[in-house]
């Protein structure tokens, strides 16, 4: 296999984890802005601003305030009260989307991303062809505005998890072990199935390397271990199962352990509690006016 077949074989393995995943965008805002605009972490899990034209001052809570003064895509990776202020007329030209990713594995994904990026829009980052498109759609209405300005904003945060992975901007975490091609086999691998005992020696083996290569390799990069990584893993898949209402029962094997009262231990260790008691905490944070 050429070396440009063999990567387009690994990059194409490593979509399926966000294939799965279940992300939406929804544009709130395009237009100029004067004056200022405050965003609320209660808002969204993500903001995503792209700033056309003009000059923006981004505040942020604990981080001071940012002069952004060329074409930016500012993105809001965890939820975080934000503040963007226009200080000189005409004012600044602004696309505004609010995003959500959920699913098992979305806090696996979001994990190594810092907690602002800033990225120039002339820079050569790839993202220039979508963003154009989510400019001329946001900025002349047609039909099926609404519809195609959210479309083009989800995919264009599939792009910048794409450029987040292609320039190593993770620190830590799954998109960066998606970087090395490598690590990208095993870790597909073990989202792919994470019921079966994957060991050090067979995850290994998938990646194409020696034993201690791959351990050393995955630490260094996704900053945990193969084991303990895998663990984290079905703990996540084991907590959606849950809160959709999934027995316990049912639960255990698809994630990987024997019986739920397994299952239920490594709950305890993790979380303090039991399953059904973090269920509980859930379903009373998720609706904080009863009681």
């Amino acid at each position: 296999m050429s070396e440009k077949a063999r990567s387009s074989s690994e990059e194409t393995a490593v979509f399926p984890l966000l294939n799965r995943r279940s992300f939406s965008a929804s544009v709130f805002f395009s237009g100029s802005l004067c004056g200022g605009s405050d965003h609320s972490a209660k808002d969204a899990q993500m903001h995503l601003h792209l700033l056309r034209r003009g000059s923006l001052c981004l505040q942020t809570l604990g981080g001071g305030a940012r002069q952004i003064d060329r074409p930016s895509l500012i993105f809001f990776p965890r939820a975080q009260d934000h503040r963007l202020e226009a200080r000189e007329l005409p004012g600044a030209e602004l696309v505004c989307a609010r995003l959500t990713f959920t699913g098992p594995e979305a806090e696996l994904l979001l994990l190594g991303l810092p907690d602002l990026l800033v990225i120039p829009l002339d820079a050569p980052i790839g993202l220039g062809p979508v963003v154009e498109r989510l400019f001329d759609e946001a900025f002349t209405p047609a039909f099926g505005h609404d519809a195609a300005v959210d479309l083009i904003a989800e995919l264009l945060l599939v792009m910048l998890l794409r450029h987040c992975i292609a320039e190593g901007l993770t620190e830590g975490g799954l998109l960066a072990g998606l970087g090395d091609a490598k690590l990208a086999r095993a870790l597909v691998a073990m989202h792919d199935r994470p019921a079966e005992d994957l060991n050090i020696e067979q995850l290994a083996a998938i990646a194409g390397m020696s034993r201690s290569n791959f351990a050393a390799a995955f630490k260094q990069r996704v900053g945990t271990s193969p084991g303990d990584y895998l663990a984290t893993l079905r703990l996540a898949l084991a907590k959606q199962a849950l809160l959709q209402g999934t027995s316990l029962k049912t639960v255990a094997p698809l994630v990987g352990y024997r019986s739920a009262t397994a299952l239920a231990r490594v709950f305890q260790r993790q979380f303090g509690c039991g399953p059904r008691d973090w269920l509980a905490q859930q379903q009373r944070s998720a609706d904080p006016g009863d009681g």
